[in-house]
């Protein structure tokens, strides 16, 4: 006699989230829930902010995928509508960073997933875009369950995605890049470990990995500086048009930003770079090639990207470029204008 099986029961989403920005937003951008969406997409994502304020409105989310390309995320908790595809479009436009567009919605109309397809077929190829239905559904009185379904997605997405992984699993790395790897492994593993408060990247055959700290322009990078004096680094870096103005007024709270860091320990320093926008805090006299001090090397990176996180990551966030005004203010303009070319004479060589 089989067993009595029990039936999968659809959830009305506004059960659940009853509004958008409030709850579904908040609830995407957990990292398990995250990366629930990530691995239906194919990709590596790492929150960059919630509801980021760009040129031309506010984002639902704001990540960023291994390549270090941005994706922007737009949900709708509704059927697709043609406001909400001009929304895609504008932020888009507004956002040149970004490579990678994702439209959340309860269901798309086929005329919106036409578009999609039509965006795909006629931008460049660094340009995707994907419209993706969220589901929930239950048994019986268990608890909620969500499911993301891909309705549209770039041409030969799927294939392109299987290659990529194939010759990423296929490709010989080098005797530093298997180094790199390894060494970000075994940073990610003692992150996990010591329950550390920001998330541990994926670790990739490289010199640096990154750490989202909540705002777009902003992230921690954490880097090996194995030829050039062995170093480990740990870098505030801000980028993009209003990097210049962030770093300045950061600077302002200098003092107390590093009171808050607290007293260097030997081999370390703390520059502000103001030529690369950047809070640099490094380690000199560091073997990197060492495996018997990687737990130490490692500790130390966990500590201090935790201790950046808590010091700048409220700060970055409420920083606004509108409140500074470069060094080349009105009393310098005043000074130049006062200087007439009219009103200077040569020197008299003879006058000595």
């Amino acid at each position: 006699m089989c067993n009595e099986l029990s039936r999968l029961e659809p959830v009305e989403l506004r059960d659940v989230w009853s509004n958008e920005a409030a709850y579904f937003t908040l609830w995407l951008a957990e990292e398990e829930n995250l990366s629930l969406l990530a691995d239906t997409l194919n990709m590596e994502l790492e929150l960059e902010g919630r509801e980021v304020n760009i040129e031309s409105g506010i984002v639902d989310l704001l990540c960023r995928n291994t390549d270090d390309s941005l994706v922007l995320i737009e949900n709708k908790l509704t059927e697709t509508n043609h406001a909400h595809l001009g929304q895609i479009l504008t932020y888009a436009a507004a956002c040149p960073e970004a490579t990678a567009f994702v439209w959340i919605a309860k269901s798309f109309q086929e005329k919106h997933r036409a578009a999609l397809d039509r965006l795909n077929e006629i931008t460049e190829e660094r340009f995707q875009f994907f419209g993706v239905e969220i589901e929930l559904w239950r048994i019986g009185d268990s608890p909620a369950a969500p499911r993301f379904n891909i309705v549209s997605s770039p041409n030969d997405w799927s294939c392109t995605v299987r290659q990529a992984l194939q010759h990423d699993a296929n490709r010989e790395l080098s005797e530093t890049q298997l180094w790199q790897q390894q060494y970000w492994t075994e940073l990610r593993e003692h992150m996990i470990q010591s329950n550390c408060q920001i998330n541990a990247p994926r670790p990739f055959p490289k010199a640096f990995v990154f750490f989202p700290i909540g705002r777009a322009g902003f992230r921690l990078k954490a880097f090996l500086m194995r030829t050039l004096r062995n170093q480990l680094v740990i870098r505030l870096d801000m980028y993009g048009p209003n990097a210049e103005a962030h770093f300045n007024l950061l600077i302002v709270d200098r003092e107390e930003i590093e009171n808050e860091i607290g007293e260097l320990r030997e081999g370390e320093q703390l520059e502000w770079v103001e030529a690369s926008n950047a809070v640099v805090l490094r380690k000199r006299n560091t073997d990197l090639t060492d495996e018997e001090d990687w737990p130490n090397q490692h500790a130390w990176l966990a500590e201090k990207l935790e201790l950046f996180d808590n010091v700048f990551r409220h700060r970055v966030r409420d920083l606004n470029a509108d409140d500074w005004q470069p060094a080349f203010n009105w009393g310098f303009r005043q000074l130049v204008q006062a200087l007439n070319a009219e009103d200077w004479q040569p020197e008299d060589e003879d006058d000595e």
